[in-house]
């Protein structure tokens, strides 16, 4: 959309609802990802980590 706004003289309108969401998906969904190897990682003693 941006683009075509560039190329063209017009004038790029976004929808407030579409790009609002984008921060509270993105963690739901890094936060399960990150926690879940950090928590498995915790678990481990550090000199078998190292030695693994």
């Amino acid at each position: 959309m941006v683009t075509v706004a560039l190329v063209r003289p017009w004038t790029a309108i976004g929808d407030p609802m579409t790009v609002l969401p984008a921060p509270l998906v993105g963690s739901v969904v890094g936060l399960p990802a990150g926690l879940y190897p950090a928590l498995r990682a915790a678990r481990i003693e550090p000199l078998e980590a190292l030695r693994q």
